[in-house]
């Protein structure tokens, strides 16, 4: 019987084959005409690829049939899984809103006199109106980062 197989570029390879041959011979045929390997070779009739043991009758290959001829790609393989994770995310910080914040910064006293109960920053680039933070054993500028530490008297 003759067959049509129709190659990437478009080109159209007619061969000869028998009915009861297999689809490795028909491969080889390819090999021999075109040049390409026939273990990179993938044939496709009826919208299905034809398997290297398959009888050519038994794929319902007849007389005057277009084989597709394409080449047999890498990789394909399985799916990764999606990763379960066992530890819950991480919860970000939320910033605290605190009322009337102001009020640790100064201190009005009973004659209407307004007195600053944090250090300001000396540095030339803060100025009066930046206050330095107070912590446990130093005071820190935010905006110059001036550090003074705090010596506290051993005995």
């Amino acid at each position: 019987m003759r067959l049509f197989v129709r190659d990437l570029a478009g080109r159209t390879l007619s061969l000869d084959a028998a009915l009861d041959a297999d689809v490795v011979s028909l491969q080889q045929q390819i090999a021999a005409e075109q040049g390409v390997p026939s273990c990179e070779q993938r044939l496709v009739f009826g919208g299905r690829s034809l398997e290297s043991a398959e009888v050519l009758g038994a794929c319902g290959v007849t007389d005057e049939s277009t084989l597709f001829l394409s080449l047999d790609l890498q990789g394909g393989g399985k799916k990764r899984k999606k990763k379960t994770y066992t530890k819950p995310k991480k919860i970000k910080h939320k910033r605290k809103k605190v009322k009337l914040a102001v009020l640790k910064f100064y201190k009005v006293d009973s004659n209407d006199k307004v007195t600053r109960l944090r250090r300001e920053c000396p540095h030339e680039v803060c100025g009066p109106g930046v206050f330095m933070a107070m912590h446990f054993n130093r005071y820190y500028c935010g905006k110059c980062h001036l550090t003074y530490l705090i010596k506290k008297d051993e005995k």
